[in-house]
């Protein structure tokens, strides 16, 4: 019984200590939200839009996240299939949708792990490419940034799968602001990216408090042309 009385508590211990680790892996994981931004469409001119942002959970587990913008002329919208797993985020599915005045142009990018290849259909043309772990689309992305944000990480680089190749994305963080958009006020982290030969300058603003949230986004492209997103209103579940 001696024995015992010894081996029980540190059980205990060691299975408070598994509870912990697990609360804060489940706190580490993103909440289905729905924010809208003001934004602009970059066309040959840009359209002031309304951008819909979700992130959502279906029954089977998996995740949606989505973005939407519209205007009288035009509309555009991403969406990727996901799921999550040790706070890691694995894109299954990625679809692009994109209308000016009547013209469409659709995209879509199938990831098989299994498989190791991934499947682009542009114009109805597929190609395939190897599979590349930990391989992003331009959606999940930054979902996972949010999460490697919340984990404190110093590395902030991530492969994305963009137009039959799969890019370098790398973010430095440039300092901290406060900004006042419709949805509040907020402490920022503001995030750089940095990608070879690029001639555009890409600035984000991310909010602690929302968990990383995009505040506001802005990006130079090489004529100098702004086009921006701002957060208007947000629904957190």
């Amino acid at each position: 019984m001696a024995v015992w009385s010894g081996v029980i508590p540190r059980l205990t211990r060691v299975c408070l200590i598994c509870l912990a680790a697990l609360c804060i892996q489940a706190q580490a994981q993103l909440a289905p939200f729905s924010a809208q931004y003001s934004a602009t469409l970059d066309l040959l001119i840009d359209l002031p839009v309304t951008a819909t942002r979700k992130l959502e959970q279906a029954p089977s587990g998996l995740w949606y996240f989505s973005s939407e913008a519209k205007s009288t002329f035009a509309s555009q919208s991403e969406a990727s299939t996901l799921q999550i797993e040790n706070a890691r985020w694995t894109p299954l599915n990625y679809k692009f949708n994109r209308s000016v005045f009547g013209r469409t142009r659709n995209l879509s990018i199938n990831f098989d792990a299994e498989r190791q290849r991934i499947t682009t259909v542009a114009k109805q043309q597929p190609w395939t490419q190897t599979y590349e772990a930990g391989v992003q689309d331009k959606l999940s992305y930054q979902l996972q940034l949010r999460e490697d944000l919340i984990a404190g990480r110093d590395e902030l680089s991530y492969r994305i799968a963009d137009g039959g190749k799969i890019k370098t994305y790398k973010f430095v963080r440039s300092g901290r602001e406060t900004l006042t958009t419709p949805a509040g006020t907020f402490d920022c982290v503001r995030l750089q990216l940095e990608r070879v030969a690029d001639q555009q300058q890409t600035l984000i603003w991310m909010a602690p408090a929302l968990d990383y949230l995009t505040v506001r986004l802005l990006r130079v492209d090489a004529s100098g042309r702004e086009h921006f997103l701002n957060l208007k209103s947000l629904d957190a579940n």
